[in-house]
């Protein structure tokens, strides 16, 4: 899991790499138009990062789970796998069958989302057995749980304006504004939310 959040804090770091490049840009190159939209790619990036930790994290504990390395959680237990793969697992000896296991985690996890904190949540569930977790990260933040939900729940739809609508209003067809201050301040809660999570998940 250490390594999942280091991957993530080197998302980050690269995620962070546009505002320094929109500031030269800025500063350097004279343009007809602003050059906005890399601050705008650098908050897809960024939730993308987060996206791929709480993944990684899944991934990796349910994998220890069913090796023995960590105490199954009730959602754990009512996840389900189809007879077919039950069969694979019980004849599985070349690749080893937590190798098989890790595969099949990768292939549903893959279908999931996870960016708004209710889908957080509910993943984290499948390895860690806390029944107040977004207090549980505001708490180790610093923050207030309603207030760590409600700053994801924004990013999360922020990035889905940027993906999806071209970050611009469904009416006016304008651009929502964005500030290097803005782009900033989402990449830092995403990190520390992150960084948070994984620590109390390890």
């Amino acid at each position: 899991m250490l390594r999942a959040v280091a991957i993530f804090d080197a998302s980050i770091v690269e995620a962070r790499n546009l505002t320094a490049l929109h500031g030269y840009l800025t500063q350097s190159v004279r343009a007809p138009y602003p050059f906005d939209d890399l601050l705008r790619s650098q908050v897809v990036y960024a939730v993308s990062a987060f996206d791929k930790l709480l993944h990684d994290l899944i991934r990796v504990g349910m994998v220890e789970t069913y090796v023995g390395r960590r105490v199954p959680t009730d959602r754990y237990h009512s996840e389900s796998i189809t007879i077919q793969f039950h069969g694979e697992l019980l004849a599985a000896t070349v690749p080893p069958k937590e190798y098989l296991f890790e595969q099949e985690i990768i292939r549903k996890l893959g279908r999931l989302s996870f960016q708004d904190p209710e889908k957080v949540a509910e993943g984290l569930s499948l390895i860690w057995d806390e029944k107040h977790k977004w207090a549980k990260v505001a708490d180790a933040m610093g923050q207030k749980p309603d207030d760590v939900r409600t700053t994801l729940k924004l990013i999360t739809g922020r990035r889905n304006a940027i993906v999806h609508e071209s970050d611009m209003h469904p009416l006016t067809n304008v651009k929502t504004p964005i500030t290097t201050t803005d782009c900033n301040d989402i990449t830092d809660f995403l990190q520390l939310c992150g960084r948070t999570i994984g620590n109390l998940v390890t």
